[in-house]
């Protein structure tokens, strides 16, 4: 009875170390990656102070819900656990989530990866304000085809800097993040980009 029980310790044991052995594996990995990015130069300079009008535009376009000026350890994890637990959640994730995709190697939908994104959301969270964030995530950003970057695509777009564009501009430039087509569309591109004012004039 005893060597039973003994037995059935051990794989209680076993069964509890196996998830907190994959739980510093994963967190592990996420430090590498932030690690890594930093020394190629992914990972420059994070860059405090206001948000230029442009910078401003983008963040509530894409992060309105989620938007935090100040650093809020882990909140990627907590509006995952608001998704599954409430009906109002909010529809976008945080912009940790967005930097920690585009920093790590592979983008694929496996569970491990999805998990990993998490932790890399998180430890990016321990480091950066949003701010500092966004302006990371915006210097590797896609445009459309080989506008990669916040300023690249204001110069080759509207042939200045990202500083000096006024609301329309901006508001363009926040349409192509998500559809990098409305360029070789005038009008459609033209209407998103007054769908974008709108709704910030709204909140």
């Amino acid at each position: 009875m005893r060597v039973v029980f003994i037995f059935i310790v051990i794989l209680v044991l076993i069964a509890l170390a196996a998830p907190a052995t994959f739980a510093v594996q994963v967190w592990l990995d996420g430090q590498s990656t932030i690690a890594r990015a930093e020394q190629s130069g992914a990972l420059g300079r994070a860059r405090a102070g206001r948000l230029s009008v442009a910078e401003y535009t983008i963040a509530m376009n894409e992060f309105r819900e989620t938007w935090r000026s100040r650093a809020m350890p882990c909140r990627t994890l907590a509006n995952l656990w608001d998704d599954l637990t409430t009906e109002s959640a909010p529809d976008t994730l945080p912009v940790s989530h967005k930097l920690a995709g585009s920093l790590m190697e592979r983008r694929e939908m496996s569970i491990r990866w999805q998990v990993r994104r998490l932790i890399v959301s998180c430890q990016l969270e321990q480091r950066y304000d949003d701010r500092q964030m966004l302006r990371l995530w915006l210097d590797d950003a896609s445009f459309g085809g080989d506008l990669v970057g916040l300023e690249n695509a204001s110069v080759a777009v509207f042939g200045k800097p990202s500083s000096a564009l006024n609301r329309d501009e901006s508001a363009r430039l926040a349409a192509l993040l998500r559809a990098p087509s409305l360029r070789t569309q005038p009008e459609r591109w033209t209407e998103r980009a007054r769908l974008i004012q709108e709704r910030m004039a709204a909140h």
